[in-house]
C-alpha cells in the first residue's frame, strides 16, 4: 500500500459529506482502487476495487469517475448492486497533487426515482439500470460506443496494458470521400454507410474486451487488448475488405465504399506515454494512410 500525503486534506473532504450520503469514498479513476482512512490518521492507498461494491467482476462501462476526471466537472448516474439501487455522484478532487474522485452513494431505492419497479426480478431491475446507462455511452445513429466512451475506457485500457506487460492494438478508421457522398446521394445515405461500417466493425468483436466507437463523424476506434501488430492488421486488412466489398442500396444508386486504416501497437516494453501521445500516434498512421491513395493500412 502506498502511503498518500496530506491525510487530513482527505479526511475533511470526505466528513463533510458523511452525514448526507450512505458512502463517500476516494476513487482513482484510472487504477479504479479506493482510498480509506485509518484510525492513525495516516491514509493508505488499500487493495480493494471500486466496483467491488456493485459485485461485479469488471470496472463499469458508464464509469462517471473517469467521467469526471476526463472533464474536471460532477457526474451522476444509477447502480444497482442486487440489494440497493443507488446514486452515485462523482466530484473531481486534488488530493498531494494527485487527480482523484469522490464518489457519493445514496441509497435511492423506495424513493421512486426509478420508477416502475415495483415487482420487479433482479434480474429485470439490472437490464433497466443497465439501459439507462448504457445510453449515454452509446451513440445513437450507428449503435456502438460514443467518444464519451472513448475517453472513459482508453486510459483504463493503456493502464492495465501497462502493469500487465501486455499489447494492446487499436485501428483507426476513417471512411474515404464520406463528404462527397452526403454531398451526392444525401445525409441520409451517409448514415446507411457509417450505420454499416459500424455493423461490419462490431462482427470482427470477437474476443473479450475488444469494443469499437464512433469516435467522430465519419471515424472509428476499434481497440484490442493483448493483441500484438500482427493480429491487428490481419483485422484491419479483414475489415477492409470486407468494407470494400459492400453495396449500399441508396434510391438513387449503389454506394461503393471504401476505408483507410491506421494500426497502432503498444508494447510491453515501450515507455508509459499520455492518452494525447496515443492519439498523436494512431492519428499520424491513419493520416499516412489517406495520403497513400486511400482504401490502405499503415501500421
Amino acid at each position: 500500500m502506498s502511503l498518500i500525503e496530506n491525510p487530513q486534506q482527505l479526511l475533511q473532504t470526505m466528513q463533510t459529506f458523511d452525514k448526507m450520503f450512505n458512502i463517500v469514498r476516494i476513487v482513482d479513476p484510472v487504477e479504479k482502487r479506493v482510498i480509506n482512512h485509518a484510525t492513525n490518521e495516516r491514509c493508505r492507498v488499500k487493495e480493494s476495487i471500486c466496483y467491488d461494491f456493485w459485485n461485479s467482476n469488471n470496472h463499469c462501462s458508464n464509469c462517471v469517475s473517469m467521467r469526471a476526471a476526463a472533464e474536471n466537472n460532477t457526474f451522476v448516474k444509477i447502480e444497482y448492486n442486487k440489494d440497493q439501487i443507488f446514486m452515485v455522484m462523482a466530484t473531481p478532487v486534488l488530493l498531494s497533487d494527485h487527480p482523484y474522485v469522490m464518489e457519493t452513494l445514496k441509497d435511492i431505492t423506495d424513493t421512486g426515482i426509478v420508477p416502475d419497479l415495483k415487482g420487479k426480478t433482479v434480474q429485470e431491475i439490472e437490464e433497466i439500470i443497465e439501459n439507462l446507462n448504457r445510453a449515454v455511452i452509446t451513440d445513437e445513429l450507428t449503435q456502438i460506443y460514443n467518444r464519451r466512451f472513448v475517453n472513459e475506457k482508453l486510459p483504463v485500457d493503456l493502464y492495465t496494458a501497462s502493469i500487465s506487460c501486455s499489447n494492446l492494438t487499436a485501428i483507426m478508421i476513417d471512411i474515404d470521400n464520406f463528404k462527397q457522398i452526403n454531398d451526392t446521394f444525401g445525409h441520409g445515405a451517409g448514415d446507411q454507410v457509417l450505420q454499416k461500417v459500424a455493423e461490419i466493425l462490431a462482427d470482427f468483436l470477437q474476443r473479450k474486451g475488444d469494443w469499437a466507437a464512433r469516435y467522430g463523424g465519419d471515424e472509428f476506434l476499434m481497440v484490442l487488448p493483448g493483441a500484438g501488430g500482427t493480429d491487428g492488421m490481419k483485422i484491419a486488412e479483414q475489415i477492409r475488405q470486407q468494407i470494400a466489398g459492400e453495396v449500399i442500396q441508396c434510391e438513387k444508386q449503389p454506394i461503393h465504399i471504401t476505408v483507410s486504416s491506421g494500426v497502432y501497437t503498444i508494447c510491453p516494453e515501450d515507455n508509459a506515454f499520455s492518452l494525447q501521445d496515443f492519439f498523436y500516434r494512431i492519428d499520424k498512421k491513419l493520416y499516412q494512410a489517406k495520403n497513400t491513395g486511400k482504401n490502405t493500412i499503415i501500421n
